[in-house]
């Protein structure tokens, strides 16, 4: 084989890897997420990652949501927490969300006989 059949099968090469990178799309981002459970609420809001926990009833007891994390080939492990319970409006929390590994959003009712009961999670994510 000559020199310009090797060209010509290095480039036509090139070409094709070149177009199959360029058409995989990036991954599409998150959108935001809520869960909800008798007392409460824990939403995701993509655009800034901003966790915000709201406690929904006047039952004297408040929640916490705690965002969990799980690193590729690790353990999960609560990576963040808010409570809210008590006064007007919800609490929030900046947290920034990436794509090297897993999160998963749980909210825990805090009343009296159970503190800590789970009332809702969340699908895992990550951007």
């Amino acid at each position: 084989m000559n020199r310009s059949l090797y060209k010509r099968i290095g480039v036509t090469v090139l070409a094709a890897s070149s177009a199959t990178i360029l058409s995989i799309a990036p991954a599409a981002a998150i959108t935001d997420i809520k869960i909800s459970g008798s007392g409460g609420t824990m939403t995701f809001y993509d655009d800034g990652d901003v966790f915000e926990v709201c406690d929904t009833q006047a039952d004297g007891a408040g929640v916490l949501g705690r965002l969990y994390y799980k690193a590729i080939g690790g353990d999960w492990y609560v990576t963040d927490y808010e409570e809210d319970g008590g006064d007007d409006g919800c609490d929030k929390m900046p947290h920034d969300v990436n794509g090297v590994g897993d999160y998963q959003m749980k909210l825990y009712w805090m009343g009296t006989g159970y503190p800590g009961l789970q009332i809702a999670e969340s699908r895992v994510f990550n951007e």
